[in-house]
Order: C-alpha cells, then structure tokens, then sequence
C-alpha cells in the first residue's frame, strides 16, 4: 500500500496560453521557504493543465508557448531539495487544445451537443474510445520516463462518458449495445473507461510497477472494484465551501477508510472552490477542515491555484501553515489509525447493490440522510459496500432503498443467527420483486403503498424518548406493513383526511391528520418480536436529508436504543456537545491505545442569490470558532483502560471504569479535540 504524507498542496496550475511570462517569477528560495514556512510536505505540481499546455519541454503535447524555462523541472528540483515530494498531475478528461484541433474526440449528449458555442469555459470532456487515449498515454509515458522516480501520477476528470458521437454510436450497435437504452449506454461506457483504466495505468507504470497513481473523478464511488483496483491511495475531493458541504468528506471518509488503500481529503483555500484568483478562508475554517480530515484517519491536501507567473501567495501559505502546524502536532495520534465503530451504515447508492430502485429515488440522500443522523447522534460509524462483512459491527443500517437480493438475505440471517441487529427503513426489506418482505424475522407482512403523501408519524411507548407525542408531518408516502404475532410498535402511522389536490386542499400546505385514522392498526415502525429487527414504513433517512426535521432522528435513536438495548449501549453517548458537534473513535494498535476526537466548529450560511455576476452561491462559512466546555462522555470499549489524557496537551483526566464503560469529562473542546486512552 503506498502511504502518504499528512500535509500536501495541490497546487492547481490552469493557464491560458492567451496569458504571458509564465513561470517568469518563479523563485526556487522563496518557493522552498514559503513551503517551509507552511509546513507542507509534498505538493502535487503540474505536467499538463486542463488548457492542454505543458509546463515543461516535450516531444508529445504543447509546451505553453509563454513559459520562461520549465516550470514542473524548477518545482521539482525545489522541492527534491528539502526532501518535499512531487506528485505530478496531468490533465485526462480535459484537453482544450485536443478539442480545438479535433473537435471529433469531443462526448456527444443525448441531444447531439457538445458545449454551447457561446459558453465561457471548459469546452466539453474527451472520449476515451477515440485516438486522444493514445495520445494521453504517450504523454504519462514522456513524464514517468523523464521523472522515472516521480512520486506519483495523478490524473484529473476521470470517469464514465454517456456518448452519442458518431463514433460511439457505431461502435456499440458493433459491440451489441443499443444507443437508445441509456442503461446499456451506461454498460457500455463503464467498459469504455475500464479501457481508458487499464491503458493509462499502464503507461504510468512502464518503468516502475509501484508507481502511485490516482485517477480523479471528484468523488469515490462506493464498490466500484475497478476504481479501487486501479488507485494505489484515494484523495477524496470534498471542497466544504465549494458546493460539497461540511457533511460530504465524513461520509466519503467512513467508506474510504474501509478499503485498506491509504487516504486524504482534499480541501481548498479558496472562499469558494477551484480557479478563484484572490480568494482566501477565514483559518479557523481551513484549520478545522484539516482537523476533521486526521480525526476521521485521512492525510490532508489543500487546494491552492499558483499564479501564472509561478510567485507563490505568501499570503495563502500564512493560511495553510497555520491549518499545518497544527496537523503536524498532531500526527503522532492519528497515523496508523483504524476506526472503531459498533455500526456499520450499508450504502444504497446506484454503484453499490441498489442498482435499481423503483419510483426513480435519487439514492445518495439515504446514505446523506442516515449518515447525518449518526453524525448528530455523536455515533461512530462505517460506510459498507455489497461485499464487505457484517460480522464486526452490534447493528446494521439499511436505508430506504436497498434491495434485498437473496444473497443479501441470506448474509442478513447469518448476521441476526449470530446476535446482529438490523435498522431498515423504505424498501429496503422488499425483496428484488418488490412484492414481499424478504426477511422473515422482522416480523412484519407486505399489504402494498400507502394512499397518503404526506401523512404523519406519532411515538408509541417504545418511543417515549420521542419530546413530542402529536403526529409529526412526514413526506414520501410509505409502506404499509401488518405486524405479525409478537411484532412491537415503534411508531403508529396517521393518515390525513385527503391529499391535496387541485379538486380539495386544506390551509398553506397540507392536510391535518384525521383523529379517526386507525392508528392501531397502521404502522410506522415496528420492532421484532425478539429485538433484533427494527422497520420504519417511511424512507425516514431521504426524508431527513431533505427536509433536516430533528424529531425523525429523534424516533431513529429511539429505534437504535430499543435494538441496542437502552442508551447505555450505545459506543459512545456525550453531554453539553450540541448535535453539531462530531466524535470519533481510532484505535493504535501498536501504540496501545484508543483515541476518541471531538470536533466542534459549526458552519453558517452566507451568501447566495444570482443577482450579481455569474458565481454567486451560498457557502458555509466557518468564522466564529467558540470553545465547548465540561463535556460529558461515556465510551463502551473491549479493552480496560489505565489512563485518559488530553492530547497532544499532556493533561491527565480523571475517569471510571465499570463493566466496560469509560467515563471522564472534557474541561474545553475548541475547534478539535483529542483524548488518548491507553490500555
């Protein structure tokens, strides 16, 4: 496994060859110090940008005909000095320069278009079935044969390309595919890119078989095989204030730390994401960012876009080393690292075993939904794909929409045979037909959809933890389901006295719930006879995501306490940290101990509305970082412990131990923090 280091820059370099004296103000010194100054450790710099020009001379591609020197030789040449490594990037799925002299190897949508002839930017993605693969290969064989002990290879814009060109649609009808069913176009361009894979890592390592290499697609798609099998590590891109949003690089992180493959989150300095000349975030958002990335068992990576003159912003490098300094004290407690976590959240994502999923879900919101809900709930969790195992986890989630093949069904009743817990919500217990409740221990039969949308959900005695008891609204219609004999009611279901309709409607919204409604005998969550199966009729975790109601995570954790056996069996329970707060466990083996972090930096949203320029978005802002005091934690751990300290402070804190529940008090959270509890 190639292994990474914490603290690197990728250091954007998109030039038009319309700009001159590039690279003419490079200055090795000053480049050397500022990194220096920054504590920066690797820096991933530019063969190819995504103008098509390289930045350095070459016999394939276009040398930027404004360069002074070789930009990507000085940087290396800087950087081997005071031992920084140098990934090299070249751009893959963008190449202006390819497009305007063969606009041929251009994706064709659905509609017969490539790029608008007015629009202001990148001017359309290449084909990987067209000769610019070859030429993309010979261009990665070029740098790897000059820079035979390059630190890696990484390539940009990577991914699958629904194309309609000519070329294209001939050479599915060849290969028996039909263009008119977007799911086989779909197959056929998974193929395509398998292709562009396996040739373009090949060429990576043409010289040298352990040379890194990533391909970058923005996002790692959970089991794709193909995506892992080719990536010697994973860099999960997730720009909070770039339109991924704070909650994405956790979920992304929970998955990608399940692989085996080292892993960074790569952030940016920017206000708002890539390409913004003169824009800058506050440092305490740039510092928590990095701070979530090693809490959650990732290296960092931040984003900087160096000017075309190749003078480092020394005031970007004041920003990142501050984000940097603080990392580097704290690595010691977080390389090495495996996560510990009591429950393990099956993604239904459309890669994974949710391929299709009736009534067109959009299947990332119930991997969003339910990963929120366990981030609020402070509850350390894992992402699974269809193939990894249940074994090591007390409960498994299934939301809303994953189908329940009979491979499935047979994995979930070896998992409850052993003491497993299953939470399911949606569709996710309707077998590949949609007909039937697939597993017969939940204790609960099929009757078909519900009529209603919205209706409402109401606690029931097993959800007494729920703070109201009125029906709560909830949209997306449901599932009705009949309890069998023993079966528990978590939560009754209400139906309104009709939908609204344009013939009859009630008030702004919708209609209130009918008090005649069998409450009785409708069901909005139930709880096996046994306790090792909970079900909620409503996708609860899609309805989370989108409409942020804390009472449906309220009735969630009164599900979770019910299978687990009351609130004290949860991993980890805290006080005085507000659900905007996150926790996580890692454990170092060879270290002897456990280390549990605390984050606690909650974003706000400013901005927004397009009524001036064309990029005005809201964006989360982390500004005003406030410390949390006296918080309360109680962790239940497998090993005794012999001691809790503040890191990497020093301080000793007092604990409890009993039955295998750790019990000790946090003076101050500010930002991140960590505890060791050694063993």
């Amino acid at each position: 496994m190639h292994t990474l280091r914490f603290r690197q820059v990728h250091l954007d370099f998109h030039t038009s060859g319309l700009i001159p004296d590039i690279g003419s103000k490079f200055d090795k010194k000053e480049f050397q110090s500022v990194l220096r100054e920054a504590h920066v450790n690797s820096v991933t710099c530019f063969s190819k940008c995504h103008h098509g020009w390289s930045y350095h001379d070459t016999a394939v591609g276009r040398r930027h005909p404004n360069m002074k020197g070789e930009l990507l030789a000085m940087q290396i040449e800087a950087c081997r000095e005071m031992g920084v490594r140098v990934p090299i990037y070249i751009s893959a799925g963008f190449d202006e320069l390819a497009l305007s002299e063969h606009p041929e190897w251009r994706v064709i949508d659905r509609n017969g278009i490539g790029t608008p002839p007015f629009h202001a930017g990148w001017r359309g993605t290449l084909r990987w079935n067209s000769p610019y693969l070859d030429y993309l290969c010979r261009q990665i064989e070029e740098v790897v044969t000059r820079w035979r002990d390059a630190d890696g290879i990484f390539l940009d814009i990577v991914g699958p390309r629904l194309d309609y060109s000519d070329d294209s649609l001939m050479q599915m009808k060849k290969q028996g595919y039909n263009p008119e069913n977007e799911e086989e176009v779909a197959s056929w361009a998974h193929e395509v890119l398998l292709d562009y894979y396996k040739k373009t890592t090949a060429a990576a390592r043409v010289h040298h078989a352990g040379m890194p290499v990533f391909h970058n697609c923005g996002h790692i798609q959970i089991g794709s095989a193909e995506q892992l099998r080719y990536n010697s590590h994973l860099e999960l891109e997730s720009l909070p204030t770039g339109g991924w949003g704070y909650d994405h690089f956790p979920l992304s992180a929970r998955y990608a730390i399940t692989t085996g493959h080292d892993f960074l989150g790569m952030t940016g300095k920017f206000h708002t994401a890539w390409g913004e000349f003169g824009g800058f975030k506050r440092p305490e958002a740039l510092r928590h960012e990095c701070e979530a990335m090693i809490a959650y068992g990732a290296k960092c990576s931040i984003g900087d876009q160096l000017h075309p003159t190749g003078k480092i912003n020394r005031d970007t490098y004041r920003l990142i080393g501050e984000a940097y300094r603080t990392v580097e004290a704290k690595e010691a407690w977080c390389a090495d690292a495996r996560p510990v976590a009591s429950i393990g959240l099956v993604s239904a994502t459309k890669s994974n075993i949710a391929a299709t999923v009736p009534g067109g879900v959009n299947v990332t919101l119930p991997d969003e939904g339910a990963s929120r809900m366990l981030l609020e709930l402070h509850q350390p969790f894992l992402v699974l794909d269809a193939k990894a195992s249940w074994t090591p986890f007390a409960l498994i989630i299934l939301p809303d929409a994953i189908v329940f093949t009979k491979a499935l069904q047979e994995k979930a009743c070896a998992y409850l045979a052993k003491g497993g817990r299953i939470l399911a919500s949606g569709r996710s217990l309707l077998d590949e037909n949609g007909q039937h409740i697939a597993l017969a221990e939940a204790g609960i039969r099929y009757l078909g959809t519900s009529a209603s949308n919205p209706d409402y959900i109401a606690a029931a005695s097993l959800s007494s933890g729920v703070p109201v008891k009125a029906p709560v609204v909830i949209h997306g219609g449901a599932l009705k389901v009949k309890p069998l004999a023993g079966t528990k009611v978590l939560a009754h279901r209400i139906a309104p006295y009709f939908d609204r309709t344009w013939e009859h409607f009630c008030s702004h919204q919708h209609t209130p719930d009918n008090p005649a409604s069998p409450a009785k005998t409708s069901l909005a969550a139930t709880l096996s006879g046994d306790g090792k199966v909970a079900y909620f009729a409503h996708r609860i975790f899609t309805r989370y995501r989108l409409y942020g109601q804390p009472l449906y995570r309220d009735f969630v954790l009164a599900a979770l306490t019910a299978l687990l056996g009351g609130e004290g069996s949860l991993l980890v329970k805290t006080k005085n940290l507000p659900s905007s707060g996150r926790v996580n466990l890692m454990a170092q083996t060879a270290q002897r101990r456990f280390v549990l972090h605390f984050l606690y930096a909650p974003p706000v949203l400013r901005g927004g509305g397009k009524h001036e320029g064309t990029n005005a978005q809201p964006v989360e802002v982390i500004e005003d970082v406030v410390p949390i005091y006296n918080v309360e934690c109680s962790l239940r751990l497998p090993r005794k412990v012999r001691s809790t300290i503040l890191v990497p402070e020093g301080v000793p804190l007092e604990f409890t131990q009993q039955g295998g529940i750790i019990a000790f008090t946090v003076p101050r959270v500010l930002s991140h923090q960590m505890v060791e509890l050694a063993w």
